[in-house]
């Protein structure tokens, strides 16, 4: 998935009524797992780290990473096993 795709799946959920939910991580479908969102990290965000000036972009090689935060402090850290089947 692109980060355009993304965008544009997040923005039919907005439109379903779902724009104020939580956004979470939910992996390990057989031990169905949940994260919040920690942030986003992209390659310049690299490279900006490392004390380098920014680099020309590299688009067909770039990733941009979603990461995990904490276990919901107010829910269970298991996911429902069902959003794996019904994710789109």
């Amino acid at each position: 998935m692109t980060v355009n795709e993304m965008i544009e799946r997040l923005q039919e959920v907005a439109e379903e009524g779902f724009g104020e939910c939580e956004l979470r991580l939910a992996f390990q479908p057989r031990w169905p797992l949940q994260f919040v969102i920690g942030g986003v990290a992209t390659p310049d965000d690299e490279s900006r780290g490392m004390g380098e000036p920014d680099e020309e972009r590299d688009d067909e090689a770039s990733v941009v990473y979603l990461t995990e935060g904490d276990h919901p402090s107010d829910d269970s850290p298991y996911a429902p096993s069902w959003v794996f089947t019904a994710a789109r």
